[in-house]
């Protein structure tokens, strides 16, 4: 089923926040907290249009105040620095095992321990036997 993304526009009204959707005239509802935003909106727009509330997905928008607005925009930046870091050393592991280097050597050059390799790539270098590690990718360091 294709789903079609709307907005919602999150403001705080006292103890309630009010929401507008912009993608649909006039469309409002009211809900007690945030994390029931996503539902009423969904709701709101399956009842105002005559769709399956399934074909809708929302994206949450709360006016926040600046120090919100810069910690979001921050953790995003983070996000993607994380993203080419991984990258980077996925790239720097494979290179190095195409130039025979030993599994030590890459863990030492690149700050990682053993563990921390077999996380990244378990199949880069195979023969030191090391499974790869549920969870989340941690480097060194971070």
């Amino acid at each position: 089923m294709e789903t079609t993304t709307y907005t919602a526009l999150c403001e705080r009204a006292g103890r309630w926040w009010t929401i507008r959707i912009p993608q649909v005239d006039g469309l409002t509802a009211q809900v007690k907290s945030l994390d029931q935003a996503e539902m009423m909106a969904r709701q709101s727009i399956a009842r105002a249009l005559g769709i399956a509330a399934e074909s809708i997905a929302v994206q949450v928008v709360p006016e926040a105040p600046a120090p919100v607005t810069q910690a979001l925009q921050a953790r995003h930046a983070a996000r993607q620095a994380l993203e080419g870091a991984v990258q980077a050393t996925l790239a720097a592991l494979d290179a190095l095992a195409q130039e025979g280097y030993q599994f030590n050597d890459a863990a030492a050059m690149l700050g990682l321990s053993p563990a921390e390799i077999a996380q990244y790539a378990p199949d880069v270098f195979p023969s030191v036997g090391l499974s790869p590690i549920s969870g989340p990718m941690q480097m060194a360091g971070m």
